[in-house]
C-alpha cells in the first residue's frame, strides 16, 4: 500500500458479460467500484456491496438510494416522489447529537410544523395502528389556525371523526369536546356524561378506607336534566362511562362507588332555586335529600313551605319535619337579639298545667301543689308564680254569702266553686298561705263580731273544716313549724282569733308565711302561723276602729282605719308605726297588692275615685289618679302581672269586675266570663291568691 497504488481503472467490457465499471483506488488500495448495470442503473459498490444507485427509469421503481454497510437502503428515493428513510433498518437522528436512539426519528433541537401558505388544512400529526398511514388515522393533533382569528384559534386532539376531543386555545383556555371554551377549563358533555371525577387510589390511601372519589356533574340522568352536583363517594347513575358505561340506579340513581364507606353531596336545581344535601352512614343508611335551602330559607327533611309565609306574615326561616334540635354542650336560640329560654321540662306531673312565663325571666308549668325551684325566677315577685285566686264571702243588701268563686288569671275566667264557706260572712277580710286560704271573722250574720275563721283549699276550692276553732291561749311565738318549744305539751292551739271582730284590716307576710289580724273592734293583733296553722297574739296596733283597709308587702303590712289612723307593720319584729300612707282613706276603700313592690289604695272615702300607688317598701307615693268609676268595699284579688277588682259597692252592692295592669296602671272593665257568680252583688268579701308553683316556701 503506497502512492503508487493510486489509480482510476476503466473497464469497458464491451462484449463481455462483465458489467463496465470504473474502478477508484486509493494509497489503501479498497476501490470503489462505479458499474452500470443492464438495467442502466448506475451502481456504486464497496467491498461489502453497493453503496447507493441512480436509476434512470422514471416510470418506476427506485431512482436513487444510500445503503448501509450490509447493502439494505438507509435513503431510497422512488419514481412516484415517496422517499423512505430507514425504512428496512437502522433510525433516523437530526441535530447534533451523536447519542444513538431507540426510537424510529430522533429530533436534537426545535421542531416547526406548519401549513403551507394559504392552505386552510391545519398543520398536524396523525396517529393510527397496523401500519395505516391514510386518512386522520385513530387520533390526531394539531394547530388550527388557518380556519379562525387570533384569540379564537387552537391546538387540538381529535378522533377519527374529526370532533374534537381536547383543545387549547390562543388564549389559553382548555377546552373538553369542545373547541369554544369559556373558562380556562370548560367541559361539554351529554345526558349521563357532562361529569368529572378525582380519584385517590386505594394503594396511595394511608387511611386505609379504599379508593377516594369527588365527582361533579351536570344533568341527572334518571332524576332531572337540568340538576348538577358535587360530592365525595357518589356518582350519578353511570358508574363507569368509558371505556364502556356501567349503570347503578341504587340510592335514587345516586350510589356509592366505594361501598365500604359512606358519601356526602350536595345537589343544585337552577329550575326554581334550590341546594339539597344529602348523606350516607358507611352501614349504607341513607339521609338522602334531608336538607333543602330555597326561598332564601332551610327545610329539614321537606321543602313544604319552606320560605313560604307564616299568620304573622313573615316567611318561615327554619321548617323542620319530624325532627328535633339538640343543642349539645351549650347554645342558645336568639329573638331580636335576645336568648329564647327553652321550654321547662314536661313529666307527667306536668300533664295539662299553664306555662306561666315572664318574659326573659324564665317560665314554670304551673299544676296545683308544684313546688319547683329555678335560678332564673329569684326574688320575691317569683317566689311563688300566681296563676288563679278567690272571692269568699261578702253580702248584697243584709244577705251575707257562703259562696266562693274562683278566677284563672290566664284566661281572666270566674267560676262558682258552690258555698264553701262554713259560716257566712259580709264585712271580712282574709290572710293566705301557699297552699290555704283563711276568712277571718264570719259570723253567719249581716253584722256582728266573730273570732272564727273559716279555711278552704286553694288547690281544690273546698272547705276544710266544720264547727268552732280555738285560739292558742298563749302570745306570740313559734320556732319554725314546731310549735311545741313555745307552747309546751299540753296546751291546745287552733286558728281561732282571740277576740271577736268586725270588718277588721288583715294582711299576708308572703316570705314568712304568716298572716295577720287588727282592729274591727279590737287593737289586739293576731298573727296566724301558716306552718302550723295556730294563731298567736303579737303586738298591738293601737286601733280598735272597724272598717280597716289592709295589705301586705314584701316586708311590711300597712293598715288604714275609719277613725284616720294609718300605720304600717315590719315583719321582722312586728313593730307598729304611725305613717299616713293613704292620704283621706278611712278602710272604706280596700287594697290591691302586688309583688311588683307597690300596691294600690283609694285616698278618699267609700264610693270615690282618687287613687294612690304606694311603694311598699317605704310607703311612699310614686303617683296619684282618679278611676273612672267611684266605688268603695271593693273585692280585691292579687294576681303575678295583673289584679281584679270583683264587685265593689257603688250604692248598692254588685259584680262590677275590673282588671288592674300592674306595669301600665291601665283598669279594663271585664265582661261576664270575669264576673263573679252564684250571687249578683257582693262587696267586703276576701279574697285569696293561689300560686300554682312555689320557687321557695323558707324565707329567703
Amino acid at each position: 500500500m503506497a502512492n503508487s497504488d493510486k489509480d482510476i481503472l476503466i473497464t469497458p467490457n464491451r462484449g463481455q458479460t462483465a458489467l463496465p465499471e470504473i474502478s477508484f483506488v486509493g494509497q489503501g488500495n479498497v476501490p470503489i467500484s462505479l458499474r452500470v448495470l443492464d438495467d442502466n442503473t448506475i451502481s456504486f459498490e464497496g467491498t461489502q456491496g453497493q453503496l447507493f444507485s441512480i436509476n434512470n427509469n422514471l416510470t418506476s421503481g427506485t431512482i436513487f438510494s444510500v445503503n448501509d454497510i450490509s447493502g439494505i437502503p438507509s435513503i431510497a428515493v422512488d419514481v412516484s416522489g415517496r422517499v423512505d428513510l430507514a425504512r428496512y433498518n437502522g433510525f433516523v437522528n437530526i441535530g447534533t447529537n451523536s447519542v444513538d436512539t431507540d426510537k424510529q426519528l430522533a429530533v436534537t433541537g426545535q421542531m416547526h410544523i406548519t401549513c403551507p401558505s394559504g392552505s386552510t388544512t391545519p398543520a398536524a400529526i396523525h396517529f393510527g395502528e397496523g401500519g395505516e398511514l391514510t386518512g386522520n388515522g385513530n387520533m390526531y393533533m394539531g394547530y388550527d389556525g388557518p380556519n379562525f382569528s387570533d384569540n379564537a384559534n387552537f391546538w387540538f386532539v381529535r378522533n377519527s371523526a374529526n370532533t374534537n376531543i381536547l383543545t387549547a386555545t390562543f388564549g389559553g383556555a382548555i377546552g373538553i369536546n369542545s373547541n369554544n371554551p369559556r373558562k380556562l377549563l370548560h367541559l361539554y358533555g351529554g345526558h349521563g356524561n357532562t361529569s368529572m371525577r378525582l380519584t385517590l387510589p386505594s394503594g396511595s390511601n394511608g387511611g386505609g378506607t379504599g379508593e377516594i372519589n369527588m365527582q361533579l356533574w351536570v344533568s341527572e340522568p334518571g332524576r332531572t336534566w337540568d340538576g348538577g352536583g358535587i360530592g365525595m363517594n357518589v356518582t350519578n347513575y353511570y358508574t363507569t362511562s368509558y371505556p364502556t358505561s356501567a349503570a347503578d340506579t341504587s340510592n335514587s340513581y345516586f350510589p356509592r362507588l366505594n361501598s365500604a364507606i359512606g358519601q356526602a353531596y350536595i345537589r343544585f336545581f337552577p329550575n326554581g332555586g334550590r341546594v339539597e344535601f344529602s348523606t350516607m352512614a358507611n352501614d349504607g343508611t341513607s339521609y338522602r335529600e334531608q336538607v333543602h335551602i330555597l326561598n332564601g330559607a332551610i327545610g329539614i327533611n321537606t321543602t313544604s313551605n319552606v320560605g313560604a309565609n307564616s299568620t304573622n306574615n313573615l316567611p318561615r326561616k327554619l321548617v323542620i319535619n319530624q325532627g328535633n334540635i339538640d343543642l349539645v354542650g351549650g347554645g342558645e336560640f336568639y329573638k331580636d337579639g335576645n336568648p329564647l329560654t327553652p321550654l321547662p321540662e314536661q313529666t307527667d306531673e306536668t300533664r295539662g298545667a299553664y306555662l306561666v312565663s315572664d318574659g326573659p325571666n324564665g317560665a314554670f308549668w304551673s299544676y296545683p301543689g308544684a313546688t319547683v325551684s329555678s335560678g332564673p325566677l329569684t326574688g320575691y315577685r317569683y317566689r311563688s308564680i300566681i296563676t288563679h285566686g278567690y272571692i269568699g264571702g261578702g253580702y248584697k243588701g243584709s244577705q251575707p254569702w257562703r259562696s266562693l268563686n274562683k278566677t284563672w288569671h290566664t284566661t281572666d275566667t270566674t267560676f262558682y266553686c258552690g258555698e264553701q264557706l262554713d259560716r257566712a260572712a259580709s264585712y271580712c277580710d282574709g290572710t293566705w298561705s301557699d297552699y290555704n286560704a283563711y276568712v277571718h271573722g264570719t259570723v253567719n250574720a249581716y253584722q256582728g263580731n266573730s273570732s272564727h275563721t273559716s279555711s278552704y283549699n286553694l288547690n281544690t276550692g273546698i272547705r276544710r273544716m266544720q264547727g268552732d276553732g280555738t285560739f292558742s291561749q298563749y302570745s306570740y311565738g313559734y320556732e319554725g313549724d314546731n310549735p311545741k318549744a313555745v307552747m309546751g305539751y299540753n296546751v291546745v292551739g287552733g286558728w281561732g282569733m282571740s277576740v271577736g271582730r268586725n270588718d277588721a284590716g288583715c294582711a299576708t307576710n308572703q316570705i314568712g308565711q304568716a298572716g295577720y289580724i287588727t282592729g274591727g273592734g279590737s287593737e289586739v293583733t293576731n298573727k296566724l302561723h301558716f306552718g302550723t296553722e295556730i294563731m298567736y297574739t303579737t303586738t298591738s296596733s293601737g286601733s280598735s276602729s272597724d272598717f280597716v283597709a289592709g295589705v301586705g308587702g314584701e316586708t311590711r303590712a300597712y293598715m288604714s282605719w275609719n277613725n284616720g289612723v294609718q300605720q304600717y307593720l315590719t315583719y321582722s319584729n312586728d313593730a307598729w308605726t304611725n305613717f299616713n300612707f293613704a292620704g283621706g282613706n278611712r278602710g272604706w276603700c280596700k287594697a290591691l297588692p302586688t309583688k311588683w313592690g307597690h300596691f294600690y289604695i283609694g285616698t278618699s272615702n267609700n264610693v270615690t275615685t282618687p287613687v294612690r300607688k304606694v311603694r311598699d317598701s317605704d310607703g311612699a307615693a310614686l303617683s296619684n289618679y282618679n278611676r273612672a268609676r267611684a266605688a268603695g268595699e271593693e273585692n280585691m284579688q292579687m294576681g303575678q302581672d295583673w289584679g281584679y277588682k270583683l264587685g265593689d259597692f257603688d250604692g248598692q252592692q254588685n259584680n262590677h269586675t275590673e282588671k288592674w295592669d300592674y306595669s301600665t296602671d291601665g283598669i279594663t272593665t271585664m265582661g261576664f266570663a270575669t264576673r263573679p257568680k252564684g250571687h249578683y252583688g257582693q262587696s267586703s268579701a276576701a279574697c285569696s291568691s293561689a300560686s300554682a308553683s312555689v320557687t321557695s316556701t323558707q324565707p329567703f
